[in-house]
């Protein structure tokens, strides 16, 4: 299959607060040259901490430019290239009101909802994951498929962001895992049919076969249970950092994705139009 059949729906730029510096201009040369079919941007925006100015090692609050941001994607409109202005927030049930706001100060196609922290924990970062087995974890991982079903009540939002990011540094194998297997398959079961019943589109982000983790977010469980419970909107994201990055192992996701059953992709600029796997 072609690794640039499908368009990879959560590409990062430069203009992501804090943790790529690859310049939209890498990818807009993958669309000039025929390589690729078209790009969804997607850049990061954190609103809590831009609100509070929050901070922490290796990051400092800054503040995204929607105005960069907007002219160089209508700059590649004018073009010709065809090019699709997402958004990625990290969302919090509790700050809904702030996220909502921030957003709402410029006009994307889609906005994907990320559960990336919640109560000052950040389950993105490693630095939790010394901990030994016990309920500590288990709690970790109840709260945050808490926090992922809080994404799925702000009907704002477009697409549910890396379900199961927590895992994306811990293998199969990791007794963290082993450990709370069963909390684990529990809480994915009831958020794939929270995720289902919300209508919302669930992003395949392969970036976590590349990870120690070497499984997509979500995984093969999680997508079958979501398919049990009548969901069927699914779209491909490479989470790319970096232009190399672009709609990587995506031959890889469409196959367990067939596999599972699933027939087609819905794109989150246009999700009344599908396009068959």
């Amino acid at each position: 299959m072609e690794r640039f059949r499908f368009i990879d729906a959560h590409v990062h730029t430069a203009f992501s607060t804090g943790d790529c510096k690859e310049p939209m201009e890498s990818y807009l040369a993958l669309l000039r040259n025929g390589t690729a079919r078209g790009v969804g941007f997607a850049d990061h925006i954190h609103p809590i901490t831009e609100s509070f100015k929050q901070t922490y090692p290796g990051y400092e609050p800054k503040i995204f430019d929607d105005r960069g941001y907007d002219a160089l994607i209508h700059a590649a409109r004018e073009e010709g290239l065809r090019v699709y202005k997402g958004i990625e927030v990290s969302y919090e049930w509790e700050y809904d009101q702030i996220c909502r706001e921030r957003v709402e100060q410029s006009e994307y196609d889609y906005v994907i909802g990320s559960a990336h922290s919640y109560g000052g924990l950040w389950v993105t970062r490693t630095y939790w994951q010394n901990l030994v087995p016990g309920t500590a974890f288990r709690e970790i991982v109840q709260q945050y498929h808490a926090a992922l079903i809080d994404t799925l009540q702000a009907d704002w939002l477009d697409v549910v962001g890396h379900i199961g990011v927590y895992k994306r540094f811990l293998p199969d194998n990791d007794l963290l895992i082993r450990c709370a297997q069963d909390v684990i398959r529990e809480c994915e079961d009831e958020a794939a049919r929270a995720c289902a019943q919300s209508g919302k589109i669930v992003e395949v982000n392969t970036s976590g076969l590349t990870a120690p983790g070497g499984r997509t977010m979500p995984d093969a469980f999680f997508l079958e249970r979501f398919r049990h419970y009548g969901g069927d909107r699914v779209c491909l994201s490479s989470d790319a950092h970096a232009v190399e990055k672009l709609n990587q192992k995506f031959d890889e996701a469409a196959g367990m994705l067939k596999n599972l059953g699933f027939t087609h992709l819905t794109y989150p600029w246009a999700p009344e139009e599908k396009e068959l796997l």
